[in-house]
């Protein structure tokens, strides 16, 4: 990864670039920033950088033995720790090494989800536990292979148990000569705050709606800039995400929510049970997002309510949808709303049962629209 394949971010880059051709750096480094923001672009094209044998003010060469074996990955100083689903024989990264390579390099915006779904490890849990941390002392236990610096990069440290984290900490602590950790987290709370202070943290934001649109209309050149721009703004800087709306039409998701709104505040109780099973089928990370663009769609809405309407930012069936759902809002039930659907979605990623969860925030938002013709 180039750091001109990297969407946005430009002030940050320069500084990465500018604290490598300086001199100054860390031997252990937190890039920390949400999903689809590109934390882990951000540090593979950090690495590059810093291996490069003929660097450029700007970016590394790309054609050098170094950024030639980092194309595919396979930089002999750079070592690979990443969570794995752990089996009696396997608990240790390596076998799993050459997956992670190829779905980085398909997707290298990636999440704990898409790697689940190349594992095809269904709902096990993924974890780091205490050999990989045995593993990494051993690896940092070699000489660098280039006569240069070693990286480490940890992807999602967040998910080491305790006696994993507490190994990994000593490391940190007593560092090889030349060593550099790269901590890559979507969720630095869930980090011992002993780690987070021995790493220097490197803030990789959401995307700029401007860099999202202008990504997506080059994946995605059927994508108008209009749509591409509608998109950007509903994502929230999060690529997978827009990435998600792009391939299988923000229209399904706007369809599949206006229906139920509908079915709530008619009370078809028939209709609901039957969005609930519906709900159930779209798959967690699909669900997440129904929540999320609602949540969005709320917001909008709660925007035209209170007469602001040059911030609001729809276009189509969706205007219509804001123009038309924001006369049932007041005083009394937009922030209840929004409040249901914030909740929802933490349930979800708690991996709520779908079809209970949803069929209960039905009965809740029939009372919420209801009360909001009456009140």
């Amino acid at each position: 990864m180039l750091f001109s394949k990297v969407i946005g971010h430009a002030t940050l880059k320069a500084k990465l670039i500018g604290n490598i051709r300086e001199g100054r750096v860390a031997h252990a480094q937190l890039f920390m920033g949400p999903r689809g923001g590109g934390n882990l672009p951000m540090a593979l094209a950090y690495t590059r950088y810093l291996f490069c044998q003929e660097r450029g003010a700007a970016d590394a060469c790309g054609s050098c033995p170094s950024c030639l074996q980092m194309n595919k990955l396979e930089h002999p100083d750079l070592h690979l720790m990443f969570p794995i689903f752990f089996t009696e024989k396997v608990k240790v990264c390596e076998s799993f090494t050459a997956q992670w390579r190829k779905a980085v390099l398909a997707e290298p915006y990636l999440d704990v989800e898409l790697w689940r779904e190349q594992l095809e490890s269904e709902n096990k849990q993924l974890r780091m536990g205490v050999d990989i941390a045995q593993e990494i002392q051993r690896k940092l236990s070699l000489r660098s292979f280039m006569g240069g610096f070693k990286v480490m990069l940890i992807w999602l440290p967040e998910l080491m148990d305790a006696p994993a984290a507490n190994k990994l900490l000593k490391v940190l602590e007593e560092p090889e000569p030349n060593t550099v950790f790269l901590l890559v987290s979507t969720d630095a709370e869930q980090l011992l705050a002993t780690i987070l202070s021995r790493a220097q943290l490197t803030k990789v934001p959401a995307l700029r709606p401007t860099d999202l649109a202008e990504a997506l209309r080059e994946r995605f050149p059927e994508l108008n800039a209009d749509e591409s721009m509608a998109i950007a703004l509903r994502s929230e800087g999060d690529l997978l995400e827009a990435a998600d709306m792009a391939n299988k039409g923000e229209e399904e998701l706007f369809v599949f929510f206006r229906d139920w709104l509908r079915s709530c505040y008619k009370r078809e109780v028939g209709a609901v049970v039957e969005f609930a099973e519906g709900f159930q089928k779209l798959g967690r990370e699909r669900q997440k997002s129904l929540m999320k663009y609602g949540l969005y769609l709320i917001r909008q809405c709660a925007l035209q309510w209170q007469q602001v309407p040059e911030l609001v930012r729809v276009l189509g069936q969706e205007q219509e949808f804001v123009q038309n759902f924001s006369k049932l809002l007041n005083d009394a039930n937009a922030d209840p709303i929004r409040r249901e659907l914030e909740t929802a979605h933490l349930h979800i990623e708690r991996n709520a049962n779908p079809k209970i969860l949803f069929t209960d925030l039905s009965y809740k938002m029939m009372g919420l629209l209801r009360a909001s013709v009456t009140a």
